[in-house]
Formats: structure tokens, sequence, C-alpha cells
């Protein structure tokens, strides 16, 4: 795997990753941010044993910075998954409708509302200062292409005799 990120098959399907030094700060400040949470627990909750908020608080880190270091959007045959440091989100194929360029993922639920998806691994964090656009563009670019090739073409309308239709083919008289 390369330090960029994302696997290059063929047929559109693979997993998309932030550069390999994005996730890595990501996944290492995770501990980091719980110690000192655990730190302001001791600090305000005098009540508490100190061995708890510091073991609860490592707990929830590690799981967090392995979450972390596992972001990443999986293209499959009949979804999109996108794995974030708190959440997974499963689109189904024919709902995602465009990537915008801060790498949200906009998607149509049942009831027809748009919804947008922020995903870590299509968009650089802040603390990049713009560093690996050009990966995070890349992947980008697998998201859009991968929406168009499972785009279904809809069928021709029916039209009037003579009219061509979507296959440049005229209609017949009925």
């Amino acid at each position: 795997m390369s330090g960029t990120g994302g696997t290059h098959e063929g047929d559109g399907r693979g997993t998309l990753r932030a550069p390999t030094v994005h996730r890595a700060l990501a996944a290492l400040a995770c501990p980091v941010l719980g110690y000192f949470v655990a730190r302001l627990l001791v600090r305000f909750v005098p009540a508490l044993p100190a061995a708890v908020p510091y073991a609860v608080c490592l707990a929830a880190a590690l799981l967090l910075g392995w979450r972390a270091w596992s972001a990443r959007v999986v293209l499959g045959e009949a979804d999109l998954r996108v794995h974030n440091t708190l959440a997974t989100t499963t689109i189904e194929r024919p709902a995602v409708r465009r990537v915008s360029s801060t790498g949200r993922v906009e998607w149509l639920r049942g009831d027809r509302r748009p919804v947008r998806v922020p995903s870590e691994a299509l968009s650089a964090p802040w603390w990049t200062f713009g560093a690996s656009g050009s990966a995070y563009a890349h992947n980008r670019e697998r998201v859009e292409s991968w929406t168009r090739r499972s785009t279904p073409r809809r069928p021709a309308e029916p039209t009037e005799a003579g009219e061509p239709t979507e296959g440049g083919e005229p209609a017949e008289a009925t």
C-alpha cells in the first residue's frame, strides 16, 4: 500500500484511505487527548478514584485511535461504506448523488431528502494546512467515477414515430 492511500482496481471497487501520515497522526492524537480528559475528570470530580477516569478514558481513546487509523471509504458492488472515526454509514449505490469538493458524500435518504455525510478519506483535516491535497482529490475523483459508472441508464421515453430515441434509432410507429 502506498503512502497516499487507496487501492486501484479496474472494476471500480476498492478501498480509499487518507494518506498514512495523516491517519497515523489522528490515531496518535486520540490517547493524548484521552489523557487530558482524564486529568480534567480527576481534577473536577475528586470523588472518583484516580485510576477509574484514566482507565476509561484510555480505553475510549484507544478505540477512537483505532477507528481513526481505520477510516476509509469502501466502494462495493451494491453500496458505498464510509468508515469515519465516530460512525460508519452504508449508502446504497443508486442513492449516491455526488461528492462535494469538501469531501462530503451527498445521497438521498428514503424520504428523498438529501443528506450529506463527511468522510475523513475524502477531505484533508484542518491541521494539514492543505498538504497532500492531491491524494484527497484523487479519492474524491475515484468516488465520483464510481458514482458515474454505477448510475444505470434510464430507458428512452416513448416518442412519436420517426423521432430518434436515446440510442439514436428512430422509434417505431405504433
